[in-house]
């Protein structure tokens, strides 16, 4: 896929977040003198319909506005990652370039799994738009071992609730996440009028260790940014976009926080905090039927 050449200008609505407080001045922009491992944001739920693509690619979106280069990993066949990668390298006004694979596809004739999934050079962040798998199957335990930080998008339905709260459970219990826990973030997604589902969501989250960082509003203009390949805090001149642009400042503030940069290295918590992590785990699968 084409890349447009971004030459030496300085995208305007670069300048606006800034303005606005929402981006980092200077953390977004690449030390050329080090080269370091693209960070791996796998966005997982096992329940279907509660906004991972929209989380994965306005995270994408995030990130390179504020001067990172993002890729996204597209695993599920439905390639709606996909699909918006495409609109947006298609658009004649110009937005920060996201690369996009269809990982789903697996890799070509002669060509190794891991170099048809590399990242390009120079890439920062790479988010992962990982299908609705459970954790019991073989490509869910390939995603989380690629994985530095894991987002969980939930709705607030008592059934969104209910599935997500067990994906947690067992995730945090699953062999490859206990060999090498990461940190785990959940954002409400749709979220509309206050909810005693998602009140309840957040004590379980407290009991468990786990941040909820993020709320998103219930609001049309997430499908008019998908309509246009750009992600809300693109859309510079709408208000209810602009409404959402602090929620996104702090999952990105909260993911930079988890998963710093190193060169050649991928992040991971301190061993103390690993064990911390499965004595939690522990007790989330003694009550967790009890406080579905």
């Amino acid at each position: 896929m084409g890349r447009p050449n971004r030459g030496n200008t300085v995208n305007p609505r670069r300048r606006a977040y800034a303005s606005a407080g929402v981006l980092r001045s200077g953390k977004g922009n690449m030390d050329s003198t080090k080269k370091s491992s693209p960070r791996h944001i796998l966005v997982a739920n096992a329940k279907g319909g509660c906004g991972k693509t929209t989380v994965a690619t306005n995270l994408a979106a995030a990130y390179a506005n504020n001067g990172q280069r993002a890729a996204l990993w597209d695993y599920d066949p439905q390639a709606s990652t996909q699909y918006w990668a495409e609109i947006r390298n298609r658009r004649e006004e110009a937005c920060e370039p996201i690369e996009a694979l269809a990982s789903f596809k697996g890799p070509r004739l002669r060509e190794t799994l891991s170099f048809s999934r590399r990242a390009s050079d120079g890439c920062d962040v790479i988010v992962i738009d990982a299908p609705s798998l459970t954790t019991t199957s073989a490509q869910f335990e390939s995603l989380v071992r690629m994985s530095d930080v894991i987002i969980v998008p939930v709705m607030t339905s008592s059934i969104d609730i209910r599935a997500s709260k067990r994906f947690i459970t067992d995730l945090l219990t699953h062999r490859v996440y206990r060999a090498r826990p990461r940190p785990i973030g959940v954002v409400g997604n749709r979220i509309g009028a206050p909810s005693a589902n998602y009140a309840k969501l957040e004590q379980f989250l407290a009991c468990s260790g786990i941040s909820a960082i993020s709320q998103f509003r219930n609001s049309p203009v997430y499908t008019e940014a998908a309509d246009q390949g750009i992600g809300v805090i693109e859309m510079l001149d709408n208000r209810a976009a602009r409404r959402e642009y602090r929620a996104w400042h702090a999952l990105t503030s909260w993911i930079d926080e988890q998963t710093p940069r190193q060169s050649g290295v991928a992040s991971a918590r301190p061993r103390a905090a690993g064990r911390k992590i499965q004595l939690q785990a522990k007790q989330i699968v003694d009550t967790h039927e009890n406080s579905v």
